[in-house]
């Protein structure tokens, strides 16, 4: 049979944060659900036990019960180190092991690792006794002393455990009682294969199985998972226009070209600050441009510049800034790929955003339109918006 303990025991001090870690939420679910989740639904696993604390085992129990995770038969309170954690975890189940039933430890707080990668633990340990899974590391790596550098590791035979690591039942009984025995404390498991002279293989784990320790990792964990921040909006705007018949002078996101038809509005026309404007009040759960325009209107003000600050405003008001822009333009003329730059540099001085954050494309739709038979332009806006810093 194929066991896995996930220990998740542990403090998580480097979190910096009240809460325990494995009970923090991403996509709106606790940490340790994740490892549970993908080592529950893994066809050649058998049975799961979970060494927590005494802090979240209630929460953790939920957790079992809420998602119903048949393979977990037990919960146990974990040590003061990972290797009396592991230890707990081991006999709580050794009346039910076998010398040869593969035994898999796994951190808790690594959330993603891959059904692929356990599979192929599974393989190398039938083969040769033991596995870890890590990364090959992607820097330089120095050995130090207090004041120097005493020797440079090459990098291509420095790899960084990670987990699940594993072996045969009968070569963690072995390890344990020597570690036990010497008194000597182990940060991973195959330390302790390695203390009794196994060999142990290895297998290059996903690339988003990695440890979530501090913040900067929780974070990196819900952009993988696909959550959205509370204090993140996004908006999408559209605004058209038709042609005039012979006045010239087009205004397209602030710049002015002079040898073009204007668009026929009441104001300047300009169909990319428009859609910018109805996709930064969309953002915000504001009104359209129109609402806004028609008191501006009475004013005499054609100026679009001027429309954008009153949705700029509203924005700043509720703390947000402009995080990215996309825009999009419709149309046969002018083209828009010789005036991108020249428009970017104006949306960035206006919005006072990055010019790299700025992306504009255009297509002509291969003329199934109005607007690419030439009789007018449309534009397409997408805008999201952070909390201002």
């Amino acid at each position: 049979m194929n066991h896995v303990i996930i220990l998740a025991a542990g403090s998580g001090k480097r979190m910096e944060t009240d809460k325990d870690k494995m009970l923090l939420k991403a996509c709106n679910r606790p940490l340790i659900y994740y490892p549970i989740m993908i080592f529950n639904e893994h066809q050649e696993i058998d049975r799961i036990t979970i060494v927590a604390n005494k802090g979240n085992i209630k929460e953790i129990n939920k957790i079992i019960k809420e998602y119903y995770f048949r393979k977990v038969s037990k919960v146990v309170i974990g040590g003061s180190t990972r290797q009396q954690s592991l230890l707990n975890g081991i006999e709580a189940i050794g009346k039910d092991l076998k010398n040869k039933d593969i035994v898999l430890v796994h951190n808790g707080d690594n959330p993603l690792p891959e059904i692929k990668e356990i599979s192929e633990i599974l393989k190398r340990i039938n083969s040769h006794g033991a596995c870890i899974c890590g990364h090959f590391s992607q820097s330089t790596v120095k050995e130090v002393d207090k004041e120097k550098i005493t020797k440079t590791h090459p990098r291509e035979k420095i790899f960084l455990a990670e987990t699940p690591q594993g072996a045969f039942y009968e070569i963690f009984k072995k390890a344990l009682h020597k570690a036990k025995n010497k008194k000597q404390e182990f940060t991973d498991e195959s330390m302790l294969f390695e203390l009794i002279g196994q060999k142990v293989a290895y297998v290059k784990a996903s690339k988003n199985n990695f440890k979530v320790t501090t913040q900067s990792d929780l974070l990196k964990l819900k952009m993988i998972l696909g959550e959205v921040p509370e204090d993140y909006r996004v908006g999408i705007g559209m605004d058209s226009h038709l042609f005039a018949k012979k006045e010239k002078g087009l205004t397209l996101g602030g710049i002015f070209i002079k040898n073009e038809l204007k668009l026929e509005a009441n104001s300047d026309g300009d169909v990319v600050l428009h859609a910018i404007f109805n996709a930064l009040s969309q953002a915000i759960g504001e009104m359209s441009l129109g609402f806004y325009a028609d008191k501006e209107f009475k004013k005499g003000i054609k100026d679009s510049e001027k429309y954008l600050e009153i949705v700029l405003k509203k924005i700043k008001l509720q703390k947000f800034e402009i995080n990215n822009l996309g825009i999009m333009i419709e149309g046969d003329r002018p083209k828009i790929d010789p005036i991108s730059s020249k428009i970017k540099t104006s949306l960035s001085k206006i919005l006072n955003i990055p010019y790299e954050r700025i992306g504009i494309t255009a297509t002509t739709g291969e003329k199934c339109t109005i607007f690419g038979e030439g009789l007018g332009i449309q534009c397409f806006a997408m805008v999201s918006l952070k909390i201002s810093a």
